[in-house]
């Protein structure tokens, strides 16, 4: 769980040797700023982006005091710190500069599985500490989280992957297996790259006191909004509507 390392130090004419103990595993928290993702991303209707800003703000919060409960050193990779020309090159970039550092094991996770927790976060931690790389796939074919020992890491192969499509995760198991990796996966989980992927979450009640805190100091035209969409997507999960469009939910 952890790595000595020993160097020197000089105090006026005296040398001394000193040790300290650092841990082996880091996890990189990789999100863009809550103005750049704004660009990419919607999480409600309105073009000035506002809602989408807040949430992803506070999304990134919540996954880097997840982060800091576990047993490894945590490490926020945002916009301004992502090195590289597309999306495949800056992933690998900050897996490369991490191990850089003297980190034997690096996990990688976005801001954008809520239901991720940290119990996985720390299986995942053990995991790769016994030499596996352990992979987390989205339900929309992507990774949630991505864990790789740093004598498995193949920067190239990386980078090459076909990321932020349909065939990341099979395609990062064709790297693995290739590179003869034992690989661990975590159990497949729902991301948010939309309003309804979003409101999809308000169901199963994972971070609904915090997303709500929002709504609620949000200007009202924005608030009634995000309620009313709450309420709709909530009576047409829990009540399927029957019968002619009349009688159906809606507002």
């Amino acid at each position: 769980m952890f790595i000595f390392v020993a160097f020197e130090k000089t105090v006026g004419n005296k040398k001394s040797l000193c040790v300290y103990k650092m841990n082996k595993t880091a996890i990189i928290l990789f999100a863009d700023l809550p103005e750049f993702e704004a660009r990419a991303k919607s999480f409600s209707g309105f073009s000035s982006q506002k809602v989408t800003r807040k949430i992803s703000s506070v999304l990134t919060q919540h996954f880097y005091q997840l982060a800091k409960q576990t047993t490894a050193t945590t490490f926020l990779v945002d916009t301004f710190h992502q090195n590289g020309n597309g999306f495949g090159e800056r992933i690998a970039n900050a897996f490369a500069d991490i191990y850089a550092k003297g980190f034997e094991n690096v996990i990688c996770i976005g801001n954008d599985c809520p239901a991720l927790s940290l119990s996985q976060l720390q299986d995942a931690i053990s995991q790769t500490e016994k030499g596996k790389v352990v992979l987390g796939p989205s339900q929309d074919g992507g990774a949630y989280l991505i864990g790789i020992p740093k004598n498995k890491f193949d920067k190239n192969g990386f980078s090459a992957i076909k990321w932020q499509t349909k065939q990341a995760f099979r395609n990062l198991i064709g790297l693995f297996k290739a590179l003869n990796s034992s690989v661990f996966k975590s159990p497949v989980l729902k991301d948010i790259d939309s309003e309804k992927d979003l409101y999809s979450y308000f169901k199963e009640n994972l971070l609904v006191k915090v997303l709500l805190d929002i709504i609620n100091k949000l200007k009202p035209k924005n608030t009634l909004y995000l309620h009313i969409s709450f309420l709709r997507l909530t009576l047409s999960q829990t009540f399927p509507p029957r019968g002619p469009p009349t009688v159906s939910h809606s507002f």
